[in-house]
């Protein structure tokens, strides 16, 4: 299976910004679900998993907007590691 626009996938991810994890950017292993394409998560963070594959480990790039409201993270960049653990149709 592979990752592709509108489905439910389940993720865990680790985010750091300057090579730092920040407060709020980790799952602890305990996985979300997230809708592709639904835009829940900032900018292309959905986009940039479009064509992974469960146990699939990603690099995903993003940056927050100015306005994203925690001091530390406005208008910064942000690489999530994120392992898909499922795709649910």
């Amino acid at each position: 299976m592979t990752v592709e626009d509108g489905d439910t996938v389940n993720i865990d991810y680790v985010g750091s910004v300057d090579g730092e994890e920040f407060s709020g950017g980790n799952t602890n292993g305990a996985g979300t679900d997230l809708v592709i394409g639904s835009g829940s998560y900032i900018d292309d963070f959905e986009d940039q998993l479009i064509g992974a594959h469960p146990g699939d480990t990603v690099e995903v790039t993003v940056t927050f907007p100015e306005d994203y409201g925690v001091e530390e993270l406005n208008g910064k960049e942000a690489v999530f590691t994120v392992t898909v653990n499922g795709i649910y149709e």
